[in-house]
């Protein structure tokens, strides 16, 4: 008689694990926490990755681990056009402006890289590194301990900048 209580007890806590899975799939969405609002208007969000996995993604685009505590990936789908945007959190300010400048400067260093046509721009007070390559145009800023990279079409990419910086 215990054994079927204890069943029947343990079968109704899966159920509501179930049931409150259905009534709050934004509770496991990888969007959660983002520093930035995800809808990007003209584009759809069709994959983004969070935490340990992004981070990996970003040690990966890297060739080696860098120091982040937060990273987020999300992938964009338009009627045309495609956009990523790659987002690391720091453990501080300075931290993320250290990364910021050692990264445009071995880039910038490296001939192997499929980059070209670097630039600085100054956007709502805001220095973003420009450069182009592999078909978009790629956009590289710091806000506070956040680093963004967006890849985008020419088109598109002032739009996501203007999107990421009034929503972040």
């Amino acid at each position: 008689m215990l054994s079927i209580s204890c069943r029947n007890t343990k079968t109704s806590i899966y159920r509501i694990w179930i049931l409150l899975a259905l009534l709050f799939p934004g509770c496991n969405d990888s969007t959660a926490g983002l520093p930035f609002d995800p809808h990007i208007e003209g584009l759809e969000l069709v994959n983004s990755v969070a935490g340990a996995d992004a981070i990996k993604a970003i040690n990966k685009l890297h060739g080696m681990p860098i120091n982040v505590v937060r990273g987020f990936v999300a992938n964009y789908q338009g009627t045309h056009d495609k956009a990523t945007v790659w987002v690391s959190g720091a453990s501080s300010q300075e931290l993320a402006k250290q990364q910021i400048t050692l990264m445009f400067h071995k880039m910038k260093n490296n001939r192997r890289l499929p980059f070209s046509d670097y630039r600085t721009l100054n956007t709502n007070g805001v220095r973003v590194i420009a450069f182009d390559g592999m078909g978009q145009v790629h956009y590289v800023f710091r806000d506070s301990k956040w680093l963004y990279w967006i890849s985008a079409d020419r088109e598109r990419i002032d739009s996501i900048l203007k999107h990421l910086q009034r929503t972040g």
